[in-house]
């Protein structure tokens, strides 16, 4: 698998892996962990968590709702956690609410913790949906 590029997963992996995400998440001891923040990102950024959370008026309660509903059609790839080698990857999902495409990045950490790196607006149009 290339770090950069990525790897697309067969649909049964993602099926499984969203099956595994919707467990987790509906269990009362799962912390989904959303990064509001990241190093160098510019706060007036629209396209950042925190502005994207803030213009759809979403609470983590919503990110968690959104999540849930994912369906293998908005899986893009899945890629290498580049900072901690040997860890779970991260999946790439695009979903549309409210008529934008919002880019999703995240990983099951364990049994009992979500990490949500990214849950943005996307920059530029992304069309390879593998299973669209």
């Amino acid at each position: 698998m290339n770090d950069e590029t990525g790897n697309v997963e067969s649909f049964e992996n993602v099926k499984f892996f969203l099956k595994k995400l919707q467990n987790f998440l509906t269990d009362n001891s799962c912390q989904l962990d959303i990064q509001r923040v990241r190093k160098r990102q510019n706060c007036s950024d629209p396209n950042t968590t925190v502005n994207t959370m803030l213009d759809l008026e979403y609470s983590t309660a919503d990110v968690k709702e959104e999540l849930l509903s994912l369906k293998a059609g908005d899986y893009i790839k899945t890629v290498k956690d580049r900072k901690r080698p040997g860890s779970s990857d991260y999946w790439i999902f695009i979903k549309k609410i409210k008529e934008k495409d919002v880019y999703i990045k995240l990983k099951i950490h364990s049994v009992n913790k979500i990490h949500l790196m990214s849950f943005h607006y996307t920059a530029f149009s992304i069309e390879d949906r593998p299973y669209k």
